[in-house]
């Protein structure tokens, strides 16, 4: 089993490059950071993508309602990690988005489930509830 002095590093690695394609708007980018099939729980949905294209074509609109709230920013904040097995793991982040000068938008808590794949890790659970609801509660639901 990876020691578990490594895992909270590595998922901060990955979790600052995730970051960075977000910050990018880089659908593709973000993409290569799961592993599919990948679900996505939000608020009593269940997403499943079989395949990265539909994944990447549903970040691209995605990216699309974060431009238009005009986030240029992230903040990224691991709250806790959990060892599951020797290639599995889980952890929560708390996300703040930011505008181009330098204005707070919102910010929320999500989960993921991640599995290492060959020497990276990759996403292939995320609970994106608190993102959701915060979007909601600013009155810019999306979807919209």
């Amino acid at each position: 089993m990876r020691d578990s002095e490594g895992l909270a590093p590595a998922l901060a690695d990955w979790c600052r490059s995730y970051v960075q394609a977000f910050e990018s708007f880089d659908a593709d980018a973000i993409g290569r950071h799961w592993s599919f099939p990948a679900l996505i729980f939000s608020s009593g949905r269940q997403i499943t993508f079989t395949e990265a294209s539909g994944f990447n074509r549903n970040t691209s609109q995605l990216i699309e309602f974060y431009k238009r709230q005009n986030v240029s920013r992230v903040n990224r904040l691991i709250d806790s990690v959990f060892q599951i097995s020797a290639v599995t793991a889980a952890m929560r982040v708390n996300d703040q988005m930011y505008s181009g000068d330098n204005e707070f938008i919102t910010g929320w808590s999500s989960g993921y489930v991640l599995k290492q794949d060959g020497v990276h890790w990759r996403a292939i659970w995320a609970d994106a509830s608190g993102e959701v609801e915060a979007w909601v509660a600013r009155g810019t639901p999306l979807g919209t």
